[in-house]
């Protein structure tokens, strides 16, 4: 096995930056070819730890060393429970990137997401174009029996093999008010349903575990742990190899062919912007020799998530059922777990959800609100705990006790747009993220809006339930509950981020001035240089991430051979 046993006086045909959702799946299709010599690079460890194979541990590792940890800056709306009004943004730090601590929801989003790519003028990424690709990575344990999935592919896609009564009685409220029941993979992706996980066996399936894992006896396969990568390293304007530091030495390794980035979307930017890509003033402030003038950090975006938490009442016959945070890890949960593979332990925290638009948006082609359902309190997780720690004021103490479930809100297509910039004082530390959330006046109103929709789900879901409560009534607001005072104020202290970051690097048509990467995911103004990860992503999906990024390596895979074969 390769791993750690490369040379930096080698060189490769291709250096992968991120063994990553998107590296690791590169690296598999790439080293297909015998002739074809691969070095991935990650900065993390191997993905040996036990437990990032338990799915409901998955929150767990959101602030453990397996996650690179950023922060934003602060915000200038919203977050009010968070200190310095910052947000936390987890992201792999560990062979599999994200996939390897992520929630494991298998989302593509809709048809017109990516028929609209192609509208702005990323040629050959339209939905009947890319979907061989989805189909290509899929194995389906699905039994939908449709063109929309397949079998034989690495990863698996499956329903949860642990879904409470209550996540069943949430898909039938979609039902009975009206939604359509079904698919949200499949033509249409409206609707409500169980979610689709990569799962198997009641253990996540990482891109790593499903795509490189299988492949590490490859001999042209070789791959270097707890590597930094700095910058690429150009001869005039092709990308001929990266510095890097590994053990506290810093190196150059050299590439024949290409340089590819997939180190996500904070960590490709930030290597292009040190390598000298970028916007040329940013540059020129960092005292950084300009090779591309692109703009690189612009077009960031993110998906909220708003929780509404509903409290159920001790002798409800579903209170036992309900996960919270001192009945995760038990006697009981362990050995359903450990002997039979199965329990809540088998399946990740989310395992309902559904896709609607709200009720002015009926002719929309793509849904414009996700709501997840969690039967648990969200507020009273420990993620939640420990994003707020720091001013919980505004929460009711008692929520740390409470029993029940939560709606949880994430508009798909919000109109705030951040951006990523360099510490102009200390430009290799981490860059200046900022998100802009909510800072367009339309988000916080649809957001209003889609709060309305979400109570008539929840209030028809505790219909014939004793003594159910809205948590937000039990709030210490300075407004009156229920007016439109108080839900902008619960908006800003409660809505956090949903991690589904993309765009620092965007993809279009090579004469765009907005975009960063061709069609091809060519990096402008320079050779042997591309990306490949979500950071090329040109605007919010219609859905999770993970999915597409692996759709994305599938074909970039495919557009790199098909250039060695031409060549």
């Amino acid at each position: 096995v390769h791993i750690n046993n490369f040379s930096p006086d080698v060189e490769y045909d291709y250096i992968i930056v991120g063994a990553g959702t998107a590296g690791c799946v590169l690296a598999n299709r790439l080293t297909e070819d015998p002739n074809i010599t691969v070095l991935l690079l990650e900065a993390g460890p191997v993905d040996s730890d036990y437990g990032l194979s338990i799915p409901l541990l998955q929150a767990e590792y959101f602030m453990s060393t397996l996650s690179w940890g950023y922060k934003t800056a602060p915000q200038k709306e919203g977050f009010l429970l968070s200190k310095n009004q910052e947000v936390y943004w987890p992201s792999g730090k560990v062979m599999g990137g994200t996939s390897s601590i992520n929630g494991m929801f298998y989302a593509r989003g809709s048809l017109a997401d990516y028929d609209n790519w192609a509208k702005m003028g990323a040629d050959g990424w339209k939905y009947d174009e890319i979907l061989p690709y989805f189909l290509k990575s899929e194995n389906s344990l699905l039994n939908e029996g449709n063109k929309y999935h397949s079998t034989g592919g690495p990863l698996t896609v499956s329903y949860p093999s642990y879904i409470p009564e209550l996540d069943k009685d949430f898909v039938e409220v979609g039902r009975k008010l009206g939604y359509r029941v079904g698919d949200y993979n499949a033509e249409s992706p409206f609707g409500f349903s169980h979610i689709q996980v990569t799962v198997r066996n009641g253990k996540r399936v990482s891109t790593s575990k499903a795509f490189l894992h299988p492949v590490l006896n490859r001999k042209n396969l070789f791959i270097g742990t707890g590597v930094t990568v700095k910058t690429v390293i150009f001869s005039g304007n092709k990308a001929i190899g990266v510095s890097y530091v590994q053990y506290n030495i810093e190196t150059v390794v050299k590439s024949k062919r290409e340089v590819i980035l997939s180190a996500g979307v904070v960590e490709s930017p930030h290597i292009l912007l040190l390598s000298g890509i970028g916007p040329s003033l940013q540059l020129n402030e960092a005292g950084i020799i300009i090779i591309s003038d692109v703009p690189v950090g612009k077009n960031l975006h993110d998906h909220l998530l708003l929780p509404l938490d509903y409290i159920l009442s001790s002798d409800d016959d579903r209170y036992d059922t309900v996960l919270h945070y001192s009945n995760i890890l038990t006697f009981n949960t362990l050995y359903q777990y450990l002997i039979n593979g199965g329990g809540q332990l088998s399946s990740p925290a989310l395992r309902s959800n559904a896709y609607i638009t709200l009720d002015s948006e009926r002719n929309y082609s793509y849904p414009t609100l996700q709501v997840k359902f969690l039967a648990g309190v969200a507020s009273g997780s420990k993620m939640w705990i420990e994003l707020f720690s720091s001013n919980r004021s505004s929460l009711n103490k008692d929520i740390l006790e409470l029993k029940g479930y939560s709606l949880l809100l994430c508009p798909l297509h919000p109109k705030s747009v951040g951006e990523l910039y360099l510490n102009k004082t200390h430009p290799e530390s981490q860059p200046i993220i900022d998100p802009h959330y909510l800072e367009d006046p339309d988000d916080i109103k649809y957001l209003q809006d889609a709060l309305k929709v979400a109570l008539k789900i929840g209030g028809t879901l505790s219909l014939n339930r004793k003594g159910v409560k809205l948590f937000a009534e039990m709030m210490n607001s300075p407004f009156k509950f229920d007016t439109d005072e108080f839900w902008r104020w619960y908006i800003q202290n409660l809505a956090y981020s949903s991690f589904h970051y993309t765009g620092t690097c965007k993809m279009g048509s090579a004469d765009d001035p907005s975009t960063v990467v061709d069609s091809r995911l060519r990096v402008k103004g320079v050779t042997g240089l591309r990306v490949v990860d979500a950071s090329i992503i040109p605007e919010s999906l219609s859905g999770n991430t993970v999915a597409a990024v692996m759709m994305i390596a599938e074909k970039a895979a495919d557009m790199i051979k098909a250039d060695v074969y031409e060549a």
